[in-house]
């Protein structure tokens, strides 16, 4: 029985359906061509006589098929085809078409997209788990991509992100005939196209000569772009950089086009378990005139995400936008600026497709301006826009999503993650949430869904990721983005799918699935591979935030507890970077300087690069106040010399490392201490100062007891309401009485970040139970109850859990706080669905429908005024107390800003206005006494009998800083601070042998001696000089002041070493540098920080070994432990 039409689940049927005849149109017009597609056509005629009531899937873009041509050959012969259909390979100027359109049918009718076919779910788990079902997929027509096809129903619809304005980032019509010519590789040409940018030379610099130079792969030239435009000779003994031999694995991969780039394919060009994606492609927006331009940066291996391993590092452009350009009539300028342009760089064309957090993303598409397709190059294999949105979020198949929220789910394809496992579309099911028993039919909200963002993962799923990234045990549980859902994924409880080798099966929830992708039997495998974010595991302790003080203390804990708590963290901390004595005092302060400066975590973060949460490291939650889809904060370079270590930021001329605890590190390890070098001294004073300043401006207050995991929904549903379950992998000591547990019981507080409402805090009692003795390292949330625990608390994932005596005895959990009555009222709706915006978009021209679209994509462009509803809810809080209706008031609006992107909410204009004339003028004591900016604001003094929390903690701050610091200036008066002799004893060595030369008439070593004192001297008139200047503020960004230029200049003018014969390189530079130090010790350490150090660590008996394993090493606890309760024998 032959179909007649397709039917798909709308209210519209005109607008979502085709006829079975415009199909048999479609392949009967390719058996009149002479596509490589016809045969596969005619068996399509021949065969499609289905009974099932589906839908054939041939409008539907297979992009499994980009994958199957791997010879230049049949590219070529597709492309002769198809060129005319998706490609337009030169700025034609053509006047913009007025046709009007829809979104749901294009004028290239093989990008047509369809309905998903009915699928069956698999059932709830309850007790015990049934065995597992999964959703049965009806079978469907075979994919073929077909030609366009005309006919006169009302399909036709503009192509996305053509008809924009032409913006050039680096462009010249002329240069790129000859770039083309050179065939130069892509990095070379991003590097010319940088400077141009950055105006370090222009099109027209680009000379045949300097060209020809520049030719080969990444590796072979990109790095010598620089040296070869201000025509110096490359070094001979110059190396690539691991960033530009990353280029050339990923352009391989690309040209492979096998989907390489999306890992699981094991070994690479050298590289074990590679997987493309890693080099960030970075521009920054600047003022130009009365309009904007990108200025580009160079390129550095960061994190990876879906989009740049499906598509290629390359094909990725991200521009970051400053905030002082987003906002009043700029903004407005900077949005109409982005969103009705495209941008050419270099003849390739990159369209913007989201924006989030201050960064918009820009794709290369198939468009070419000024240039011709290169097959080498692999650009046959790009999309267009409208491919580009089929493949992540069809808009068909997700048409009844508001258009914002459509908007946002672009970041689930942006997180910073580590592909793992690939597996079977037949074991991936979709199941139901467990909602609250007190829930009937029809949608729930999200407090009544207990297991909300909470899946299922097999055990051996767990098994086979743990040994993807080399973990030492199975994870429970993993948090991770996988076709079109997020969040996190728990073991099974069914001991059957717990087996470590059994199937690789995933189970994911409603509530996870943000994008319908249709069959997962047709989508693009990258769809289908677990992108990891990161395991479950345990950080610890957790720290206080102003907010939560605030909310502890309207629980009723006394303030005095919280200022013992601020006092007890103080003195631990700076006593651990104060006790000099004792033979092992400087491991001890070398550990605590180590620590407060999180080095050899953030060493080995720039190392790994993007990997760092997926590995476990770093913060649990990315950031405190925002939880977000993007982690930026895993935005670390790795561009190291071939065989080189990661370079760790140091002056290139005198070795000093550039931030303050590295540096300290390197002079305690040299064997330098803090009262016998001044140096030492006070860099020392400024991390202690650090400590303080972040006890007290940032209330950063550790709590011994406590913990920060990951939360998921009961699994049995054994726990009660008002119960938890919490087991770690490993021993917890009690600091009060030394005894250990793996399972925390009894009374505790629950949280997440931010905590602005007074119900934010929960106290519930955590209970150890049998049948979750396997759930390690996640809290265990349960699933009864009127409502969720989760919905309770502040947003994310991870949750902070308390169980300090001295907090939980003391508060009293407050009230659930509802939002208030007529919040609604405050803000307006901009709810479109996407459906309603295809038909209004159906009325406009083909420039304003894609002008219309972009706007949508990057609606992340648009104010939230995030900031300001946080000041707002603040200073209420501050006046009107915590629990005050304007408080909470405003909590909730600031919640709304913070979810505008995805509820389509906007605060309405006379509202926020009326808030910000309420709130704006005054800033509260504690901001103003921890010297916040409060120029044009008016002081807000809280008055009564009880002191606000934070007014109180200041002080107590301020005055505790105060005392720590006069203990510290005291210990100067212990110092034997003097000239060193180990540092001076190279020079005076020197000296003592010219002279005795000199006496037996051999003049030379002499001669020598004083040419190298000439150097130094010169180098320290400069030094001087320039020290003496006035600092002024620099002019433009990433500029330096004069006076650090000067200092600079001084520096580099005493590496460039005189030339004398009778000295070794080495013995140059160590004289060099006890000679410098002699003249000033300050001075010597300024031009010679490495030299001075190396001196000193011979004379200690230093063991020599390669930087790569300074950078890892750290001294664990139990050492330290060990060392200080132990006398050191080593004279004996």
């Amino acid at each position: 029985m032959d179909l007649k039409t397709v039917v798909y689940e709308s209210s519209d049927d005109e607008e979502y359906s085709y006829g079975w005849d415009d199909f048999k149109m479609q392949v009967e017009a390719l058996d009149h061509s002479k596509s490589p597609t016809r045969p596969l056509a005619k068996v399509l005629r021949e065969k499609l006589s289905i009974s099932q009531e589906i839908t054939p899937r041939a409008p539907r873009v297979d992009m499994r098929l980009r994958r199957r041509v791997s010879c230049d050959e049949e590219m070529r012969e597709i492309d002769e085809v198809t060129r005319g259909l998706i490609e337009s390979d030169s700025d034609s100027g053509s006047t913009p078409s007025t046709e009007k359109s829809s979104l749901f049918s294009s004028r290239t009718t093989s990008m047509s997209s369809v309905e998903s076919t009915s699928l069956k779910r698999a059932p709830e788990w309850s007790l015990p788990p049934p065995p597992a079902v999964k959703r049965k997929v009806a079978p469907t027509a075979p994919v073929v991509n077909l030609p366009q096809v005309r006919n006169n129903r009302k399909h036709n619809s503009p192509e996305f992100g053509v008809e924009l304005d032409i913006v050039h980032i680096a462009h010249c019509e002329k240069a790129q005939i000859v770039l083309d010519r050179h065939e130069l590789a892509w990095g070379t040409i991003f590097e010319l196209a940088r400077g141009v940018t950055r105006g370090m030379w222009t099109f027209q610099d680009m000379t045949e000569d300097r060209l020809q130079m520049l030719k080969g792969s990444n590796g072979q030239s990109a790095w010598k772009v620089a040296v070869v435009m201000r025509d110096k000779v490359p070094s001979a003994v110059g190396a690539p950089s691991e960033l530009w031999l990353e280029y050339d694995r990923e352009q391989l991969a690309i040209v492979e086009n096998k989907g390489r780039g999306l890992g699981t394919m094991g070994q690479w060009e050298g590289k074990d378990n590679w997987y493309g994606g890693k080099i960030q492609q970075v521009a920054r927006v600047v003022k130009a005139g009365t309009s904007f331009k990108f200025e580009l940066e160079k390129p550095e291996i960061r994190r990876s995400h879906r989009f740049a391993r499906f598509l290629g590092s390359r094909r990725i452009l991200q521009v970051r936008v400053p905030d002082n350009l987003t906002y009043d009539k700029v903004g407005s300028a900077l949005r109409e600026f982005l969103t009705s342009s495209k941008f050419v760089l270099c003849g390739r064309v990159f369209v913007p497709f989201h924006a989030k957090e201050g960064s918009l993303y820009l794709f290369e598409t198939n468009e070419n301006i000024d240039r011709q397709t290169k097959f080498g190059d692999g650009d046959s294999h790009r999309l267009t826009l409208y491919q580009f949105v089929e493949w992540h979020n069809p808009l068909k198949l997700n048409s009844k999503q508001p258009i914002s929220k459509w908007s946002t789910r672009w970041a689930l394809g942006l997180s910073t993650s580590v592909p793992t496992i690939e597996f079977l579309p037949e074991n991936i099911s979709f199941i139901d949430d467990q909602n609250a028993v007190d829930w009937g039919e029809g949608k729930p909200p999200a407090e009544k869904i207990m297991t909300d963002g909470c899946g299922y993962i097999s055990g051996a799923a767990l098994t086979a990721i743990m040994r993807v990234m080399k973990y030492s045990s199975r994870p429970t549980a993993v948090q991770g983005r996988i076709a079109g859902a997020k969040g996190m994924w728990v073991l099974h409880p069914d001991p059957a799918h717990q087996v470590a080798d059994g199937p690789l099966t995933i189970w994911i929830r409603d509530s996870q699935n943000k994008i319908n992708l249709g069959s997962l039997h047709e989508v693009d495998s990258a769809h289908r591979i677990f992108d990891l974010l990161a395991p479950s595991r345990v950080t610890g302790p957790s720290r206080l935030s102003s907010q939560t003080l605030v909310n502890l203390a309207h629980g009723h804990v006394p303030l005095l507890v919280l200022k013992e708590l601020m006092a007890d963290g103080l003195h631990e901390e700076v006593r651990q970077l104060t006790e000099w004595t004792g033979p092992d005092s400087m491991l001890m302060v070398w550990r605590a300087v180590e620590q407060a400066g999180r080095v050899v975590t953030s060493r080995l973060r720039r190392r790994i690069a993007g990997q760092a949460r997926a590995l476990g490291l770093g913060q649990l939650r990315p950031n405190e106040e925002l939880t977000d889809d993007l982690d930026d904060r895993d935005d670390v370079t790795v561009n190291p010399p071939l065989g080189a270590s990661v370079n760790r930021g140091r002056n290139p001329h005198s070795g000093e490392p550039l931030t303050l605890h590295e540096s300290v590190l390197e002079l305690l390890q040299a064997g330098f201490h803090p009262l016998k070098l001044d140096r030492l001294f006070f860099k020392l004073e400024y991390v202690v100062t650090l400590v303080l300043d972040e006890y007290i401006e940032k209330f950063h207050i550790p709590v011994k007891e406590s913990l920060e995991a990951y939360i998921i929904p009961d699994p049995y549903g054994v726990l009660e309401e008002g119960q938890i379950h919490f087991r770690s992998s490993e021993l917890i000591t009690d600091p009060e009485s030394g005894t250990q547990m793996d399972t925390v019981t009894g009374s505790v507080l629950v949280w997440r970040n931010p905590t602005r409402l007074p119900s934010d805090v929960q106290k519930v009692t955590a209970v150890s139970h049998p049948k979750l003795s396997n759930y390690f390292d996640v809290i265990v949330f349960p699933v009864k109850g009127e409502r969720s625990l989760a919905s309770y608390l502040g947003g994310g994932d991870t949750v902070t859990l308390v169980w300090s005596k001295r907090l939980v005895e003391n508060f009293n959990t407050a009230p659930l706080c509802a939002a208030p009555a007529g919040l609604s009222d405050d803000s307006e709706r901009e709810v479109e669905h996407v459906k309603d915006f295809d038909r209004r978009v159906s009325k406009l021209s083909a420039k304003e429908a894609q002008t219309a679209f972009q706007k949508v994509l990057l609606l992340g462009l648009a104010e939230t005024k995030i900031g300001l509803y946080s000041k707002f809810h603040d200073l209420a809080v501050y006046e009107r107390g915590y629990a005050s209706a304007a408080a909470i008031r405003l909590a909730y609006m600031f919640t709304t800003c913070l979810d505008a992107s995805k509820t389509g909410l906007r605060v309405k204009a006379h509202v926020f206005e009326g808030d910000r004339k309420y709130c704006g003028d005054r800033k509260p004591y504690y901001m103003v006494a921890l010297g916040q900016s409060a120029e044009g604001k008016s002081v807000s003094k809280r008055k009564g009998p009880t002191p606000y929390i934070l007014d109180a903690l200041v002080d107590e701050g301020r005055r505790l800083r105060d005392d720590f610091l006069k203990q510290y200036s005291v210990l100067r008066s212990s110092s034997t601070n003097t000239t060193d002799p180990d540092l001076t004893s190279p020079y005076l060595s020197a000296s003592r042998r010219a002279t005795q030369a000199s006496r037996t008439g051999l003049q030379i070593l002499q001669d020598h001696l004083s040419v190298v004192k000439c150097h130094v001297q010169k180098a320290y008139e400069d030094w001087q000089a320039a020290v003496a200047l006035q600092k002024k503020v620099s002019e433009g960004r990433g500029s330096l002041d004069p006076k650090t230029q000067a200092i600079q200049k001084s520096v580099q003018h005493f590496a460039r070493r005189p030339e004398v014969l009778f000295f070794s390189d080495e013995e140059l530079k160590t004289i060099m540098a006890s000679y410098a130090y002699n003249l000033s010790g300050a001075f010597g350490f300024s031009v010679a920080f490495a030299d001075l150090c190396a001196i000193k660590a011979r004379v200690q008996g230093a063991v020599l070994f390669a930087d790569r394993f300074a950078e890892v090493m750290c001294i664990p606890n139990n050492i330290l432990r060990a060392l200080s309760q132990t006398q050191d024998d080593t004279d004996d």
